[in-house]
């Protein structure tokens, strides 16, 4: 059977710690690599969008390569006999053309990660060498692409982010395909049952003794000790990708009228997660 599992999320909400656990899993709850991470990015690799489609991406704008992303999930879903599970930060939209950005005949099912945007809005301004203010800019901007710069050739692909509301609303509407919804805070709080609930999503069989051994192999302190170590190569920068993680560090870490902003920007979606409750 081939196909496309997705892991999907809007940035800094788990997605990288999820594929941990998940590959500590696969090999029966072994230690793991940060910088060997086989669930792959390739959706967004220029290089073999470039092969694939015969052509330098780019030479292409914005709109050009957008439009042949569903013709390089694919050609993703070709190169392989049996499911591949990707990341993706994607939001789930029509192209201009009609079509689905991820094609529902690729798709065999995904995990969606979602997080209480307050704590989103500090990680990503650490991730993304931003102020607060403008993070919170960036994650209401409903138009927000990724890999997009105009002033040199990123070696991902553009795609299309969203705000932070459009994108949860874009994974939690009615899609063609399983999604199975998961709470970082859930994920945090208990990452044994999360793990648990996450396998038969994307076609894993459940075996309670790999996942408690993956979880202890998997747990942020360990991996924040790898990359002080050695570095994260998906993340070449001089600011740390795994932070501490915390549930509910806006409440020391944001000012009143940046945490209000937020919420004023994100209400609907947060009342649905319950994190105004």
């Amino acid at each position: 059977m081939r196909g496309i599992y997705w892991l999907a999320s809007y940035p800094r909400s788990g997605n990288t710690w999820l594929r941990l656990m998940l590959n500590s899993y696969e090999r029966g709850g072994k230690p793991v690599n940060i910088n060997n991470l086989p669930i792959s990015n390739l959706m967004y690799n220029r290089s073999f969008a470039d092969t694939v489609l015969g052509q330098a991406m780019g030479d292409l704008l914005p709109a050009e390569i957008l439009a042949l992303r569903p013709t390089v999930m694919r050609a993703v879903r070709d190169s392989r006999n049996n499911p591949v599970m990707l990341k993706t930060h994607d939001m789930r939209l029509r192209l201009a053309d009609g079509e689905w950005q991820l094609p529902a005949d690729v798709s065999l099912g995904g995990v969606y990660l979602v997080r209480d945007p307050r704590d989103v809005a500090l990680s990503l301004a650490r991730f993304m060498d931003l102020s607060i203010d403008k993070t919170i800019d960036v994650m209401g901007n409903s138009e927000q692409m990724l890999a997009n710069s105009i002033t040199r050739q990123n070696i991902h692909l553009v795609n299309i982010l969203g705000g932070w509301s459009e994108h949860v609303l874009s994974w939690m509407s009615p899609v063609p395909f399983p999604v199975h919804v998961v709470r970082y805070e859930d994920m945090r709080r208990d990452p044994v049952s999360t793990l648990a609930g996450v396998l038969p999503a994307l076609g894993y069989a459940v075996d309670m003794d790999k996942i408690r051994a993956a979880v202890a192999e998997t747990s942020l302190e360990t991996l924040r000790r790898q990359e002080e170590a050695n570095g994260f190569v998906e993340y070449p920068s001089p600011n740390r990708f795994f932070g501490e993680g915390r549930v509910g560090g806006w409440s020391a870490r944001l000012g009143s009228a940046q945490a209000e902003r937020i919420c004023a920007d994100h209400r609907f979606v947060m009342q649905q997660l319950g994190y105004l409750d």
